[in-house]
């Protein structure tokens, strides 16, 4: 539904977890985006957050309460939620705390928006149609993800079940390269059958990060148990390391682009791996994926790339990712922080043909609107600007929210429901989220076991 508006509010955001990225990436993209977004608060358990990423100290809380609007500032999602003058008030929230409490974190947000739903059914009048139709007019609550989605096939397969049911709310996973322009090129080549039946799927990524995973001060990137005190209860992760930490972003874009829910469904997974000396978290790995529908998956990758992407000058990651079907492939590699190694490949099969096996270049006309330029273009970790892709879409889902709520609540609006043929579908990345939980997992345990595991 489009709703056209003579009065506009706009969106309050929350940010769950004020750390490193938070402060230096989600925050300042949140101000950016103003007068259309207003930071309505901050959670993080500690007053004073710190990083061993970060080369000056982070801001405390009360800073950035100061810097930011001089929003509320809270201890926990809980204390946040439960606040009548910000809780229900939310169009949206940022999940950026450790990688092992995004599950408690999300379902609290997933089980408020599902709250208002119940507390909010009634029914609405169609503008122009003089009929009343059953309508859910409560203000719904968007999430944006960090990634991995959970730690846990448990967990990931509770929360992605937990979004199905609200569907009134997006739920976007911070998978920057899955929202790069580029990346919607590739899924629509594959969607309109331009590979036919895909069969084989290899890729690679290689980052210099060793200063990251071999340190052991950067305990929540490689310990098993990288939870705060109080939490002891939780179960050990099986591992910790290069996979959670990197393989989460290219395992997300092959299943972004492959688009179907029923193609490369993991089955079976063989993986090997080595460890960092000092923490023991995983630092090379090489795994085989079987799925259920016979496609044929390899994907291997490291942190031993010498140099880093936060060096002056920065060293960027290696990818590759190469998609076979059994009429073309499509190619799509290079160094992250280069654009012109590589640009995305469509090789046709068309045998005794002059067109068989040559090269074209979907990209190369680019599109300003759209913003799609011609190179190789990977994760978004730009710190200037509005926020990367997967920012935009969460956004643009909470200005819809916050439009939709005032609408209903203000007794001068005078909004109106343009009915039209098919209802838009906010973004839900929680089957991707899922699929590259229940593939890192498998890789751990086969790590351990020595053999191959059967995908959870």
């Amino acid at each position: 539904r489009v709703l056209t508006m003579a009065t506009k509010t706009p969106s309050r955001v929350a940010v769950i977890g004020c750390g490193w990225w938070s402060q230096g990436w989600h925050l300042p993209h949140l101000a950016a985006n103003a007068p259309h977004v207003v930071i309505a608060a901050i959670v993080d358990p500690s007053p004073l957050p710190i990083s061993t990423l970060s080369s000056s100290p982070l801001l405390s809380l009360v800073e950035l309460s100061k810097k930011y609007n001089n929003c509320p500032h809270y201890n926990s999602v809980e204390d946040m939620l439960a606040d009548p003058k910000v809780g229900p008030t939310l169009d949206g929230a940022i999940v950026a705390t450790s990688h092992a409490s995004h599950f408690q974190v999300g379902m609290a947000l997933l089980k408020e928006g599902l709250h208002r739903r119940s507390k909010g059914s009634d029914s609405v009048v169609d503008a122009g149609k003089k009929r009343s139709r059953p309508q859910s007019i409560h203000k719904a609550l968007h999430i944006l993800m960090e990634k991995p989605m959970t730690c846990s096939v448990d967990e990931a397969l509770e929360m992605s079940k937990m979004s199905m049911t609200y569907p009134e709310g997006a739920f976007v996973i911070n998978h920057t390269a899955s929202y790069r322009p580029q990346t919607f090129v590739a899924k629509e080549i594959i969607s309109s059958g331009q590979l036919g039946e895909i069969r084989h799927i290899t890729a690679t990524m290689n980052g210099g990060l060793m200063w990251l995973f071999d340190d052991k001060k950067n305990e929540s990137w490689v310990s098993k148990t990288p939870w705060q005190k109080g939490e002891d209860n939780k179960t050990p992760m099986n591992g910790n390391g290069y996979a959670w930490g990197q393989l989460a972003h290219i395992l997300a874009w092959i299943y972004a682009v492959l688009g179907a829910d029923d193609v490369a469904v993991p089955k079976k997974v063989f993986c090997t791996m080595t460890h960092a000396p000092n923490t023991g978290a995983d630092i090379s790995l090489a795994a085989v994926i079987t799925c259920s529908d016979g496609i044929t998956f390899s994907i291997s990758g490291t942190a031993l790339l010498p140099g880093s992407q936060y060096a002056d000058p920065p060293i960027g990651k290696r990818i590759n990712v190469e998609i076979f079907g059994m009429e073309g492939c499509l190619l799509w590699g290079g160094d992250d922080r280069i654009p012109e190694t590589g640009k995305l490949e469509l090789r046709r099969s068309a045998p005794g043909k002059k067109e068989d096996g040559q090269s074209e270049f979907p990209c190369s006309q680019g599109d300003a609107a759209n913003e799609l330029k011609d190179g190789f273009y990977f994760e978004d970790g730009d710190q200037d600007g509005k926020g990367p892709g997967s920012m935009k879409v969460f956004l643009d889902a909470c200005n819809s929210s916050a439009a939709k709520s005032l609408a209903f609540e203000s007794e001068e609006s005078t909004a109106t429901l343009v009915d039209e043929s098919e209802p838009t579908l906010l973004a839900n990345d929680s089957l991707i989220g899922l699929r590259t939980v229940q593939i890192i997992d498998a890789m751990y345990k086969s790590s351990i076991s020595g053999n191959a595991v059967d995908v959870q």
